[in-house]
């Protein structure tokens, strides 16, 4: 049996006894990690082919990347905050709701939004409706995310995290491969409107009955009644009988979260018309440009919302060391992935982009998952961080390979080496931040946080590589755009490589 030790309780208050999780069965694990084979499909059909190429269908070619940048970002900078948020609202669930789970409700309700959207997606004609469908997408999504991610450290033992972060990895792997080869045997830009669009329409049914089915089957075969949130929460309600009078009140919104909201909203009050004022002045002939100052807004907003969320890095120090690490490898992952479909077409050159995109994805996938449920197991047993540096160095090599060459068939080769490394990383992932997570009170919440590296990735790097694309372009330079991008890909893989030798709490 598994112990989990509770916080120390606080000055009068009796020590609980640690909570006992019972090793799982690899059917239960499966369980538990099945629905993210629906999120991966999802999410990757959505961003690899089918966003891009109806981007591109509807702006044409001069223009992609910025409005591909207007789409991507406001629905990244939702997921900012809504991912902590609802899994702050998971783990606080409460009364009859919580009699089908924590986050059974959420996942469920989150799903069927999103399902919704997407079909509002599949109905865009211009960009602006595309982007504000886009953004519930990504409410409702992380509105299911959240508390799914909690399912892992709150019922999974702490000796198999390494193998349920495994199977995590493999069935996210399972899933990027559908995704990949669904999307990309019925969306082709290049075929006149109307066949396009049945395509896409068909795309968009596909990914809503794969999600709606794996979510289904995650509700109800996962026992949340057996974990550690469940099992806390029906000691506090005994507690609560036995001394009704030394419950505290439960508050949602305290003097310092109205503080926090209130220094935020007083800060960007103050930039952005500063960076206005500098612009109309035009202060030593630089111009601060829009998606710079997206970029600096965002980041104003990125701190507030930590802080909403009780991130402390000097209380935590080692879950703020994964969170840096995370949000620096995924920069350099979402950096070679938003603008793979383009590298395909521009610089690569391929007949048909989305058949070559589809392609690489897949050799990614399949030699990923030669490496996930490995690496997995083997960092149960040698070590999360070895995984890492070995998984971080295959990532950077693919960045070199693809500014040296753009020959159709070494792309591919090096999608074999990049899947290697993206399988080891995947897998290990899961288990590091479960190993780190502060709080057992808050897991989904800190899930969250968590999650939060995975966001600003996304508003960073369409923010910075689509502009820089669209530059090169417009002077006939486009392959050199892709060698910058690509090169600022290599730089962060080695920083996420690096940083994670300074997680104290895992020695290896």
């Amino acid at each position: 049996m598994a112990t989990v030790d509770l916080e120390d309780a606080g000055p009068g208050e009796p020590e609980h006894p640690v909570i006992h999780l019972p090793r799982l069965r690899w059917t239960q694990i499966l369980a538990i990690s099945i629905f993210y084979f629906g999120l991966t499909f999802h999410w990757t059909a959505l961003g690899l082919i089918v966003l891009p190429s109806q981007v591109l269908k509807i702006v044409g070619d001069a223009h992609k990347g910025e409005a591909l940048a207007y789409v991507l970002i406001p629905g990244a900078f939702v997921a900012l905050f809504s991912n902590p948020l609802f899994g702050m609202f998971s783990d606080r669930t409460r009364g009859r709701l919580a009699a089908w789970g924590r986050r059974r409700p959420y996942i469920f309700s989150g799903v069927l939004v999103n399902v919704a959207a997407l079909v509002w997606m599949a109905t865009a004609r211009d960009i602006p409706s595309l982007a504000i469908a886009y953004i519930i997408v990504q409410f409702s999504s992380n509105a299911a995310q959240a508390p799914f991610h909690a399912l892992l450290p709150d019922i999974v033992p702490a000796q198999q995290r390494g193998m349920a972060s495994g199977v995590m990895g493999l069935v996210q792997l399972l899933g990027t491969i559908a995704g990949i080869v669904v999307a990309g045997l019925f969306i082709d830009s290049a075929k006149p409107f109307p066949a396009y669009q049945q395509g896409l329409w068909l795309t968009y049914g596909i990914i809503s009955a794969v999600l709606i089915a794996f979510m289904l089957i995650t509700i109800f075969a996962v026992h949340e009644g057996r974990g550690t949130s469940a099992q806390m929460a029906a000691r506090e309600a005994e507690s609560a009988a036995a001394h009704p009078l030394d419950t505290p009140t439960r508050r949602w919104i305290t003097r310092s979260t109205v503080l926090n909201v209130v220094g935020v909203l007083v800060v960007a009050g103050i930039v952005w018309p500063l960076m206005f004022l500098w612009n109309q002045q035009r202060v030593a002939g630089v111009q601060i440009g829009a998606d710079v100052q997206q970029v600096i807004l965002e980041v104003i907003v990125t701190v507030g919302i930590l802080r909403f969320f009780d991130f402390n890095p000097r209380r935590d120090p080692d879950f703020a060391w994964v969170l840096l690490t995370r949000l620096v490898m995924m920069l350099g992952i979402y950096t070679i992935q938003t603008f793979l479909l383009f590298y395909m077409r521009d610089a690569v050159k391929a007949p048909h982009p989305e058949a070559a995109t589809s392609t690489f994805t897949i050799i990614v996938a399949l030699t990923s998952l030669v490496s996930a449920f490995v690496a997995g197991w083997l960092s149960d047993h040698f070590g999360r961080k070895r995984m890492v540096y070995i998984s971080g160095c295959f990532m950077a090599l693919v960045g070199l390979v693809f500014i040296v060459t753009q020959s159709l068939p070494l792309v591919l080769a090096a999608g074999a080496i990049f899947g290697l490394g993206y399988g080891a990383y995947q897998s290990v992932d899961w288990a590091l931040v479960a190993d780190v997570l502060p709080s057992h009170k808050h897991y989904a919440r800190d899930m969250g946080i968590w999650n939060i590296s995975l966001a600003v990735p996304q508003v960073i790097a369409p923010v910075i590589g689509g502009p820089l694309i669209d530059h090169f372009t417009a002077s006939h330079q486009p392959i050199l755009g892709f060698q910058v991008i690509f090169g600022m890909a290599i730089v962060y893989c080695l920083l996420g490589t690096v940083t994670v030798r300074y997680i104290k709490s895992v020695k290896r």
